[in-house]
């Protein structure tokens, strides 16, 4: 074989082997301006070796992090794979490309906790501490679970103020307290003098609440629309 080229072929990695009298030479990212070559003085050096970008490494002993070579050994504690660019040891926990110095922990987002931890949740990747065991999520941010606070969509209010929650045909939500308003495509004022509730018909025969004005506008049959009135106010 001396004097001769043959190629290996790797799913990940194009490499090329050339061997010659005196060295044995990997290339990676061959016939590119990246083109990379590393000399061997033995065949079995090459055992494990494979291409990291343009980079030539030993998967045995080394880690390829985004075409960036890093040593598993991290003094003393092997690195098992990546964190993004860097190598992540046993004994650490990646979070979003950030690492951690614990064990086995759990991810919110980039922080670090643990699930079994009762004092800790993790609302929409956001890491809250719990300041009652009652506390749960409400979005990003955590409520006290309908004690003295609700959440409506994904905000958290004062049940003094607030204690119920009105869903928009859009889907968007916004609190309104019973005792003064109703629900009817958002909070509606039950003493208004001006606006009213319409349950329209869809096509699918479901109904929709919807606003009008009353002093101009007309709810009625066959509750397709909400009507303008007649020039004599009338429906």
């Amino acid at each position: 074989m001396l004097n001769s080229i043959f190629h290996l072929f790797f799913i990940l990695f194009p490499l090329t082997v050339v061997s010659s009298k005196t060295e044995f030479r990997v290339c990676c990212q061959v016939g590119t301006k990246s083109e990379n070559c590393t000399s061997f003085s033995e065949p079995r050096e090459m055992i494990g070796v494979a291409c990291c970008g343009s980079h030539v490494y030993n998967t045995s002993s080394q880690l390829c992090c985004e075409e960036n070579v890093h040593n598993r050994d991290r003094g003393g504690v092997m690195a098992h794979s990546c964190c993004g660019t860097q190598p992540l040891r046993l004994d650490q926990t990646c979070c979003g490309g950030v690492i951690h110095n614990i064990i086995g922990g759990d991810c919110c987002g980039t922080d670090v906790y643990f699930q079994r931890d009762a004092t800790a949740l993790c609302c929409d990747q956001t890491l809250s501490l719990k300041t009652t065991p009652d506390d749960v999520c409400c979005g990003n941010s955590i409520f006290d679970g309908g004690i003295s606070q609700m959440c409506c969509g994904s905000s958290v209010f004062n049940s003094t103020e607030f204690n119920s929650c009105c869903t928009l045909n859009n889907g968007t939500a916004r609190p309104y307290h019973s005792s003064s308003h109703v629900c009817c495509d958002g909070p509606l004022e039950k003493s208004s003098n001006v606006r009213a509730c319409c349950y329209l018909r869809n096509e699918d025969g479901k109904f929709r609440d919807t606003q009008y004005d009353k002093t101009k506008q007309c709810c009625k049959y066959p509750y397709d629309k909400i009507y303008s009135m007649g020039r004599n106010k009338t429906c």
